[in-house]
């Protein structure tokens, strides 16, 4: 019994033995994870010692602490000078929160902006849904409504707060535009009858037509004759720029030669001095129009339509000597109004059409015999080419309307028949009125300036277009948004324009050290330390009793073992005795 109860023993130890040993090895493997843990607490912790943020620093003091929000950037303060600092893409598009889309969207402006900026009907419908997205209170949107849309704000210019405009009528500005003549004389460009020298292309006479309201036809054949805008909008009399080539050359480069002459006297500023009718035009009305930039950005607008209109194409310039080649060439440029043989009234009849059509009006004489080609008989008037002063001065106003009201209102300028076209008119009834700058007193405050930033905010969306962003409303999303390069800085310039820059270059943005941010990752790491030298601790202390309890399990199995052993020596000498 005694051998079998110590056998039995032996087991049970060595069963216990094993089972610390187990655990033993558990615990190690706990004490590493501990140890990567550590390790991963440190890391985190040197890390966030580094941690930065972005905080507004509009004065430049360089210890501001104020936050960088979207609307701190997005909405009108003292510290932005009611100026937005728009928060955009890579394309410069207006990145905006769920409120700012919705309202986009409410007053129809596309994701990809519009071509130009469009009318106070659509700036107020903004204005209104900023008011129904709770961006602005309803009484801050009648405000903003009651000051007028400065579609310049941001766009060019900064005065809004001190400068406002003065409307005027067409009857006015016909008023204000009465000294606005064009001396031919002093500018290089002849208006009158002038016989050219004999060339190449034969001799080429200018002549300044004047078509009478009752349809008379006559000629001012002073040199240097003198116009004014308020002839060319009255509409009294046509005033018609012509060319005719004389002596019945036979050079197949008619009429293309006279087109270049006129296109050259309508288009180019010369070197020395002279002066191009379009250009003129540019000026004069710049003279009672501009100021404001959005009235300057128009008017640069229309000189490019007329210029567009009228200058030559590569087919023109380069047109080959064949007569067919130069009638199709000349009609992508004019509209030919008379094509007979036997006539000496071609420039009169091409004249006095030419109020019918936008564009160059030009004759076409045939070859002899009929068969294609540009033949002159010395007997006939030849090639002619004219184009109507008050039709150029028309489509230059209507282009300029065009994009003021946004280009809504249906108006059309294309080369060909007047009649297919919808110019402006001032007595149509449309109630344009024209916008001229002026110093002003402004005494509603608010509400300019909160016009003036809205107004800037609405422009730059309509221009540029936008994209939304329902997250950019978290500080830590758009901080991390700027320090990534996914988002940029728009800031008002002192030239009235929106440059955009990174955080970095922003003058009221600092990069700082986060110490908020490094206490709390300071805290967090002394927490993780602690439970985890805690759970270490607690590891410890359970290995130092596995150990011990396995140390005295092997003495006591060493032991059971030595009697196990003593007690089967015993048995053998019993037996052997």
């Amino acid at each position: 019994m005694g051998l079998a109860a110590s056998q039995a023993r032996l087991l049970t130890i060595t069963a216990r033995k094993a089972d610390c040993e187990f655990q033993s090895m558990t615990l190690s493997h706990q004490k590493l994870a501990l140890a990567r843990d550590m390790e991963r607490v440190s890391s985190d912790y040197q890390e966030a010692l580094n941690t930065t943020k972005l905080v507004y620093d509009y004065y430049g003091s360089g210890t501001s602490d104020m936050a960088l929000t979207y609307d701190l950037l997005m909405s009108p303060s003292v510290y932005n000078d009611y100026y937005p600092k728009l928060v955009t893409d890579s394309k410069n598009r207006v990145i905006l929160n769920s409120s700012y889309a919705a309202a986009a969207r409410a007053a129809g402006i596309p994701a990809e902006g519009l071509l130009g900026t469009p009318s106070s009907d659509v700036r107020n419908k903004f204005i209104e849904a900023l008011a129904n997205e709770n961006i602005i209170t309803a009484t801050q949107a009648v405000s903003i409504e009651g000051v007028q849309y400065n579609n310049a704000i941001g766009n060019g210019s900064t005065i809004s707060a001190t400068t406002g405009t003065t409307e005027i009528t067409y009857e006015q500005l016909l008023e204000l535009i009465q000294t606005q003549s064009y001396d031919s004389a002093s500018s290089g460009v002849l208006l009158g009858k002038s016989n050219a020298s004999n060339t190449a292309n034969g001799n080429k006479e200018q002549r300044l037509a004047i078509v009478d309201a009752a349809g008379n036809y006559s000629e001012d054949t002073s040199v240097g004759a003198t116009i004014t805008l308020e002839d060319l909008l009255k509409g009294d009399s046509q005033y018609i720029l012509a060319y005719e080539s004389q002596e019945g050359y036979s050079a197949n480069t008619y009429p293309v030669a006279e087109a270049n002459r006129l296109q050259d006297d309508l288009l180019a500023d010369g070197e020395n001095g002279s002066y191009s009718i379009l250009s003129w035009m540019l000026d004069s009305f710049s003279n009672v129009l501009g100021g404001l930039s959005a009235n300057d950005t128009a008017l640069q607008y229309a000189y490019n339509v007329i210029y567009n209109l009228i200058y030559p194409s590569d087919d023109i310039a380069n047109a080959t000597t064949d007569g067919t080649r130069n009638k199709e060439v000349m009609d992508t440029v004019g509209t030919q109004v008379r094509e007979k043989k036997n006539n000496n009234g071609y420039e009169q009849e091409v004249a006095t059409k030419s109020p019918s059509y936008i564009g160059m009006t030009y004759s076409h004489t045939p070859k002899k015999g009929g068969i294609g080609g540009w033949f002159h008989s010395k007997d006939n008037n030849n090639s002619t080419v004219a184009i109507n002063l008050n039709n150029i001065a028309d489509i230059f106003l209507t282009a300029y309307v065009d994009y003021m009201t946004g280009f809504e209102e249906g108006y059309s300028y294309e080369k060909g028949s007047i009649s297919d076209s919808n110019l402006y008119d001032g007595n149509n009834n449309k109630n344009f009125t024209f916008t001229i700058a002026t110093e002003v007193e402004v005494d509603d405050g608010d509400s300019q300036l909160y016009a003036n930033f809205y107004d800037s905010m609405f422009n730059n969306i309509c221009l540029n277009g936008w994209v939304e962003n329902d997250q950019i409303d978290d500080d830590d999303y758009l901080s991390e948004m700027f320090k990534n390069g996914m988002a940029y800085i728009s800031s008002i310039g002192d030239d009235g324009y929106y440059t955009q820059s990174t955080y970095s270059t922003d003058r009221a943005i600092l990069e700082v050290t986060d110490d908020e941010a490094i206490a709390k990752a300071e805290a967090k790491y002394n927490t993780e330390k602690a439970k985890i030298e805690n759970k270490e601790d607690t590891i410890d202390l359970k290995m130092k009793n596995l150990d011990t309890e396995i140390s005295s399990l092997t003495t006591e199995y060493d032991t059971t073992k030595s009697v196990i052993t003593k007690s089967i020596e015993k048995s053998f000498k019993r037996y052997e005795a």
